[in-house]
This record gives C-alpha cells, sequence and structure tokens, in this order.
C-alpha cells in the first residue's frame, strides 16, 4: 500500500533577465531553488532557465514512485545526491555524477517508474534538476534551452509489503541481460507465491523466471525450455504483471529472475536498443507449521515430551517465532478461547500432562 504523501507541482514561470555582457570561463547555473512543499499542478520553465528541486533527506531503501510530464520543449531531467550536485552548481563537468538510470536527457513526454534510495551509511539529500540550458559542464549533450517547457512531477513514497526482495529501476544495455534475484535468495518452499510487476521507462523489456537449469541453457544458447511458463514478461511497454506459484517439485530449488535485453528466447523484444524499467518481486510465503513429537506422540502422566517445528516450511524465515498451547481444555488466560494460551514459544518445546487422555497441542 502506498502512503498518502504525493509531491505535486507548483504553477511557476521562471525567467531570467538577458546576461548583459559575456562572461567567460565556467559559469554556475544559477538554478531556482525549490521544496517539494512548493511543488503543485505544473511548472513553466523558460529557455536558458533551470530548476533545482530539494527532495529532502531520504532514507536508504525506501522506494518512491516517481512521474513527470513534459510538453512543447524537451527539457533534461537529472538526479543528484547532495555530493554530486556540486559539480552541476559549480558549472562543472557533471556527466559522470548524476543517477545514469533515472535521469533523463532530452526529456519530453510521459515518464514513470520507482527508485529505490541507493544505500549508504547516513541519509542524504537528493535533488531533481530540470535543466533548459546549455550547461556549460554538459558537453554539448542533451537538451540546451529552446523554448518554454511545461512540466509536472509527483514523487511518492511507496510504502513496501514486508516480502520485497527487489524493487527498483534498472537498465540493461543492448543484447545483454541482469540478473535481478538467484542462489539462496529465491530457495523457496513450495506454495509461496511470486508476483512479478513491471513498468517500462524506455524500450521493451523481457522479465523471466528461471531455474539453474533453464539458466544454463539460457546462457549457452542451447535449444529447450528457458523460462518457467506462467511468469514471462514479454515486450512490456507500459507495464505488465504475473504471479505463479511455487510447486512440490521445485521446493527448496534455485530459482532466478532475470530482465532479458537479448532476441531470445522467442516471442519476446529483439533487444536492439538500450532499455530501463522498473522492476518489483513480492513474495507471498507460505505459513503452515508442521509439528513433530518424539516417542510418537505418546507418553505417560507427569513425563515431558519433546516437541519441535522444524519441518515447518521457512527458507525465507516468515515464521519469526512460535507460541504454543498444550491443552485445548484449558483456558489460562481466560479470554474464552482453549487454544491460544502462550504456554511456550519457540520451535523446539517439552511438556508434561497431569491427567490422562489425547491433548490437541496448537501452534
Amino acid at each position: 500500500m502506498r502512503c498518502t504523501a504525493v509531491v505535486g507541482l507548483l504553477v511557476l514561470v521562471l525567467l531570467i533577465p538577458m546576461a548583459s555582457s559575456e562572461i567567460g570561463g565556467r559559469d554556475a547555473p544559477n538554478c531556482l531553488e525549490l521544496n517539494t512543499n512548493q511543488l503543485q499542478n505544473t511548472i513553466t520553465i523558460g529557455a536558458g532557465v533551470c530548476a533545482k528541486v530539494n527532495l529532502g533527506v531520504l532514507q536508504p531503501g525506501d522506494v518512491y514512485d516517481i512521474s513527470i510530464s513534459i510538453i512543447d520543449d524537451a527539457v533534461d531531467v537529472l538526479f543528484f545526491d547532495q555530493n554530486q550536485i556540486l559539480t552541476y552548481d559549480a558549472g562543472q563537468s557533471y556527466r559522470s555524477q548524476f543517477n545514469q538510470i533515472i535521469s533523463t536527457e532530452n526529456a519530453l513526454g510521459g515518464y514513470n517508474f520507482h527508485w529505490k534510495v541507493p544505500a549508504s551509511i547516513n541519509p542524504k539529500t537528493y535533488f531533481m534538476v530540470l535543466d533548459n540550458l546549455a550547461h556549460d559542464g554538459d558537453n554539448g549533450q542533451g537538451d540546451q534551452g529552446g523554448s518554454t517547457s511545461q512540466i509536472g512531477a509527483s514523487v511518492t513514497k511507496i510504502e513496501e509489503s514486508f516480502w520485497t526482495p527487489f524493487h527498483d529501476a534498472i537498465a540493461v544495455s543492448s543484447n545483454e541481460f541482469v540478473t535481478l534475484l538467484s542462489g539462496d535468495s529465491l530457495k523457496l518452499d513450495a506454495g509461496t507465491t511470486i508476483v512479478v510487476t513491471a513498468w517500462a521507462l524506455t524500450g521493451q523489456a523481457d522479465i523471466y523466471l528461471q531455474t539453474r537449469s533453464m539458466h544454463d541453457l539460457y546462457l549457452t544458447g542451447d535449444v529447450g525450455q528457458l523460462f518457467v511458463a506462467g511468469l514471462d514478461l514479454q515486450s512490456v511497454v507500459d507495464s505488465d504483471s504475473d504471479t505463479w506459484t511455487v510447486p512440490e517439485e521445485l521446493d527448496g530449488e534455485e530459482l532466478l529472475i532475470i530482465v532479458d535485453n537479448t532476441n531470445t528466447p522467442v516471442g519476446g523484444a529483439v533487444g536492439d536498443s538500450d532499455i530501463r524499467v522498473t522492476v518489483r518481486v513480492e513474495l507471498a510465503p507460505i505459513l503452515q507449521p508442521i509439528i513433530s513429537a518424539s516417542e510418537a506422540g505418546v507418553t505417560t502422566i507427569g513425563e515431558a515430551i519433546s516437541m519441535n517445528a522444524n519441518d515447518s516450511p521457512n527458507r525465507i524465515g516468515q515464521i519469526a517465532t512460535l507460541s504454543w498451547d498444550f491443552d485445548d481444555t484449558v483456558d489460562d488466560n481466560q479470554d474464552g478461547i482453549f487454544t491460544n494460551d502462550n504456554q511456550a514459544q519457540g520451535f523446539e518445546v517439552a511438556s508434561s500432562w497431569a491427567a490422562i487422555g489425547n491433548k490437541v497441542v496448537t501452534l
């Protein structure tokens, strides 16, 4: 579920007077500085003008939904952190500094992507620059100004579900692929549901779920099944989603999720241009504790019997702790429910009984 803190855009005309004389050297762009509280509706940016939007101090690992609409004339939409922005502000060469995946030069039209704040020791301040000028440090690339642009944007923090092992925008070069998840991170219990959703930013992406043997075939180019039927997003140009449940035969087996930008497998995009795409992978693990007991579950009055739930499906740690109720004829907490008394905790416990009979143990 997403929170409701949406960043809009302010109606604002940004105009600067013509310089009265030429200035040598590298000039600072002197962008108008905005913060997210000022952003509502639409920004109008004149030729030769830039706006630097302070997105605030963002926590590493948080994910934001960013939508941008640009009409009338192209601009450069550039994202920097607090350190990277310094070269842009100084009029220096900044081309190696901005975020290459989510930034777009000569941007015109609509763009939507999800961005995960990069890992860092401490939170950083981030900026979105709307550049409609010939910056001294752009090496003649990107938009060089021209005419007035109308820009609308929103930035919304996304509230993630608990098991979301991947959620970010990525870039994949032509005829290449990127592995998003593999190894132990995608060895799942049978019954676990995987939901993969993709939002295209540039080009057409293919997203596949593979077993290890399928991936090996994919790498060698041999003939065979190259992806799991039922979770294959092909030629994504807008948004798409697939849902798949791990069958018994793949319980605990390594799975992989890749973003493909090649001309194989057949039926997908052809991989003839670079792509950018947001991918979100969500898991719904099975919650099904299994009780095992020593002595085949038989004991005598006053003699403890050992029990455990070590065989419970728990490959991604979906069960953090267990609470045991040893007798469905007793209501210790007097809440009217006879099977929810917290009489022991953990995966391995022991209990004895003072009265003869069959005892119902509940987890």
